[in-house]
């Protein structure tokens, strides 16, 4: 499942996502987000920006439970 998704069915928004990555010093903006989320933006930043998205959509995943 991509992560699009897996946001979606958390309820987790791309702003909340955004957060979560300042949090973690990955800066990055909306329109950004937005691109690499539906796979536009495939350049080295959006890999470390994806797999930061995976754990932490794995982290409240587990935290929910």
């Amino acid at each position: 499942m991509n992560v699009k998704s897996r946001m979606a069915e958390m309820g987790i928004t791309q702003v909340d996502m955004i957060l979560e990555l300042q949090k973690r010093g990955i800066a990055v903006q909306p329109p950004m987000l937005s691109s690499i989320l539906r796979g536009v933006y495939t350049y080295p930043k959006a890999k470390l920006v994806l797999a930061e998205c995976e754990k932490i959509l794995t982290e409240k995943a587990h935290e929910s439970v």
